[in-house]
């Protein structure tokens, strides 16, 4: 059955909203019978939302305002940094998402440096432990990216990060933060103004970390593609240059061969037809062409010879050239990958250091302040590990 409402145009004036479809509202009206029809109106004078409608209504104006002073826009998002020297992670200390982030960003690249700020991610406390753990990873400043993180919920356990307090806080973060809630519905108002948002856990860290064998693998086809560059930009010049010579002398022994089949040419037609004495002259004037000729040749066989010994050398030095920059490159290179390697957790490991994190929890110690006695602790060696317990903190 249904009964119909009315709104005067009076009374909706004063109204803080007009209903729209689908709404679910507490309605305080009159109601009018008419007996005449049998029918029945309310009069309605009055609207509010019911609980979850309340809500709903804060989170969209919020929403509103916030959109309004451009918090969710493009150009605000930062990018994600390419290899992260560390990963801050806000989410429960204990439960399975600590640990699926872990284990996925310690598959994908071995000994990630990682900082847990613990924070409770529901109930009444999590909107103020939200925000005091996004504002202590903000003044530590040690991390490179952050990964707000939790493990799904409804509509009210996620309203922690629809809250103001708490979307404030990752707005006024100087690092990227990524939100990986666990949600599949609503999108939180924490997602519209992080850099970046993941639907799970698992594939925020996949987003942040890439895998350290395909970066090593990218690394040495790189290496070897620049390699075959060089050389190919250093020797093509050279085997141009040594072809250029090569038709310079043909041209030059061509151009000799012709002059002296002239000059042979000219000769017998001037003993043929003219008289001695003419002939005489032009014998001496033919044997000061020889000589001209043969001084002519011995220059050109001169420049011949300095210009192949120069595009020889030429050849050399570009030779060496190619050698010495493909060797400068693959320093390079080497140099590249030894700083990458020294970046790793394992190198500050074999040096002698250890990583001390609570058994328990995988957080990691710091200073005394964070073991007690008798806490179970899990000692990180360059080979291996030390299962311990605490006998005494001494700050």
């Amino acid at each position: 059955a249904a009964v119909g409402a009315v709104i005067f145009s009076s009374t909706a004036r004063r109204l803080p909203f007009l209903p729209e479809n689908g709404q679910e509202l507490v309605v305080t009206c009159q109601v009018d019978y008419h007996a005449q029809y049998g029918r029945v109106n309310l009069v309605v004078s009055k609207l509010d939302y019911d609980g979850a409608g309340k809500l709903r209504a804060a989170i969209e104006q919020l929403k509103r305002r916030l959109e309004a002073e451009g918090a969710f826009n493009a150009d605000r998002k930062r990018a994600l940094p390419f290899l992260p020297g560390c990963i801050a992670l806000i989410t429960s200390p204990s439960g399975a998402v600590i640990h699926d982030l872990q284990q996925t960003i310690w598959e994908r690249f071995p000994n990630m440096r990682l900082v847990v700020y613990p924070a409770l991610v529901q109930g009444t406390a999590s909107q103020r432990s939200l925000v005091a753990a996004l504002r202590q990873c903000n003044q530590d400043l040690v991390a490179d990216v952050v990964i707000v993180a939790r493990g799904g919920g409804s509509f009210e356990e996620l309203m922690a990060f629809n809250q103001e307090a708490v979307v404030r806080a990752i707005q006024a973060m100087r690092i990227p933060v990524i939100t990986a809630l666990g949600h599949t519905s609503d999108r939180t108002l924490a997602d519209l103004v992080a850099d970046r948002e993941a639907r799970t856990p698992t594939a925020a860290a996949e987003i942040v970390v890439p895998k350290k064998a395909d970066l090593l693998g990218q690394l040495a086809e790189r290496g070897q593609r620049l390699q075959r560059a060089g050389l190919t930009a250093l020797i093509t010049p050279a085997h141009q240059l040594q072809a250029r010579g090569q038709s310079l002398a043909r041209l030059a022994r061509d151009l000799h061969l012709r002059r002296r089949e002239r000059l042979t040419h000219l000769e017998g037609m001037l003993r043929q037809r003219e008289p001695r004495e003419v002939w005489r002259q032009r014998e001496r004037a033919l044997q000061e062409c020889r000589r001209r000729l043969e001084r002519s040749e011995e220059a050109t066989h001169q420049r011949i010879d300095l210009a192949r010994r120069q595009a020889q050398s030429l050849h050399e030095r570009l030779l060496s050239l190619a050698g010495r920059g493909v060797r400068e490159r693959a320093g390079a290179l080497e140099s590249r990958a030894a700083r990458l390697s020294s970046l790793a957790p394992e190198q500050t490991l074999k040096r002698g250091y250890s990583i001390t994190v609570d058994g328990r929890g995988g957080g990691i110690i710091r200073d005394a302040d964070q073991a007690h006695k008798g806490q179970p602790v899990r000692v990180l060696l360059a080979a291996g590990r030390l299962e311990a317990t605490v006998d005494e903190a001494i700050p």
